[in-house]
C-alpha cells in the first residue's frame, strides 16, 4: 500500500473514470485499474463499480475517499514546504516609506520563516529614486508609486490610492466647490519636484490652465498633513491617511469640481523572467499588499503609527 493507491482512488473519485484520473495523472488506463486493484487485494474490499457513464464509489470506497483526500492536500504541503526551503539567493527589493512602515516588516518575517535561504536586501526610497535603481540593474523588485512607463520594466498594478485636498480651517478657505484658481492662490503642499505625485498635482491644475503661486515639498506623507494642520497651505494627500485630521477637525476637505488626482502603485520588476527566488518574493510581496481591502488603508496606518 503506497501514495500512488490512494492517489488513484482520490482522482477516480472526483472524476469519475478510470481514463480521466489516468490522463490526469500523466499515466496509462492500464497502471490506473492496477494501482486499484493492488489496493483493493490489500484492503480486501471492492472500491468501485460500473455504472453507465463510468464508475462510483462504492459505500467502502465513500468512505475511503476522505482519507485519500487528506493524503493528497498533505503530498502537496510537503512539497510546497520542501520547495520553498529549497529557494536560495539573494533578492534586492526596493519600497517607500509609507511600505516600509506598514506591510514590509510582516513580509520579511514571513520570508525568514518559510525561505531563510532567501536573504532580502532593502531599498528604502523614493519612487522616483526606486525606478531609477531598478532600471540601473541595482534592483530586481519594487513597489512604485505610478503611473510607470518604462520598456525596461515589467509593471503589475497592486492598487490606486485617491488623494484629497485638505487644509486648515484657519485658511478661511468658502464651503461648497473651490475654484481651482483660487485654490491656486494658495500655497501647495505636495511631493517634491520629479515625484509623480508632484506631477500628477501640477497637471491637474494646468489643465485649467493655472499655475499654482507657490509649492512647499515634502517626500514625507505624515509631514505634509503636519504642514497643513499648521495653516502653511493646501495639501494633497493620500485619502485614508487625511480623513484621520479631517474627523479631529484640524483639517477640513477641499472641494473641487474634478477629483484630484490619484496615483497606481505597481509591483516593478527589472526582467520579464525573475529566477524562481526572486518570483517567490514577488508573490509574497503581491499577496501581503492584497491581504488589505486597498492601498488606502496602508496609507491611513502610516499616518497613525507616523504621529
Amino acid at each position: 500500500m503506497n501514495f500512488r493507491h490512494y492517489e488513484a482512488l482520490y482522482w477516480i473519485g472526483r472524476l469519475g473514470s478510470f481514463h480521466a484520473a489516468a490522463r490526469h495523472l500523466h499515466t496509462s488506463q492500464a497502471s490506473i485499474s492496477v494501482r486499484v486493484r493492488d489496493l483493493e487485494r490489500q484492503l480486501g474490499v471492492v472500491l468501485f463499480e460500473r455504472v453507465h457513464d463510468g464508475v462510483r464509489p462504492t459505500p467502502k470506497g465513500h468512505e475511503l475517499l476522505p482519507y485519500a483526500a487528506q493524503l493528497i492536500a498533505l503530498a502537496a504541503e510537503v512539497r510546497r514546504v520542501g520547495a520553498a526551503n529549497a529557494l536560495s539567493g539573494r533578492v534586492r527589493f526596493g519600497a517607500t516609506s509609507i511600505h516600509a512602515l506598514t506591510w514590509l516588516p510582516e513580509l520579511l518575517r514571513k520570508l525568514a520563516v518559510e525561505t531563510p535561504g532567501i536573504t532580502i536586501d532593502l531599498a528604502i526610497d523614493t519612487s522616483e529614486t526606486l525606478q531609477a535603481m531598478i532600471e540601473q540593474g541595482r534592483l530586481e523588485i519594487a513597489v512604485l508609486a505610478g503611473p510607470v512607463s518604462s520598456p525596461r520594466l515589467s509593471t503589475e498594478s497592486v492598487g490606486p490610492i485617491e488623494n484629497l485636498w485638505v487644509a486648515s480651517p484657519c485658511l478661511g478657505l468658502p464651503p461648497g466647490p473651490c475654484p481651482t484658481r483660487v485654490l491656486a492662490q494658495h500655497p501647495i503642499i505636495s511631493d517634491r519636484p520629479g515625484s509623480n505625485l508632484h506631477a500628477a498635482m501640477l497637471a491637474w491644475f494646468r489643465a485649467e490652465g493655472v499655475e499654482p503661486h507657490r509649492c512647499h515639498s515634502a517626500s514625507h506623507l505624515p509631514t505634509r498633513l503636519h504642514l497643513a494642520e499648521a495653516g502653511l497651505g493646501v495639501a494633497l494627500a493620500a485619502h485614508s491617511a487625511a480623513m484621520r485630521p479631517v474627523r479631529r477637525g484640524v483639517l477640513m476637505v477641499i472641494e473641487t469640481s474634478r477629483p484630484p488626482p490619484r496615483l497606481d502603485y505597481v509591483l516593478a520588476c527589472a526582467d520579464a523572467i525573475l529566477s524562481p527566488f526572486a518570483q517567490h518574493v514577488a508573490d509574497a510581496a503581491r499577496c501581503m499588499i492584497r491581504q488589505q481591502p486597498d492601498l488606502d488603508a496602508y496609507f491611513a496606518a502610516a499616518s497613525i503609527t507616523d504621529r
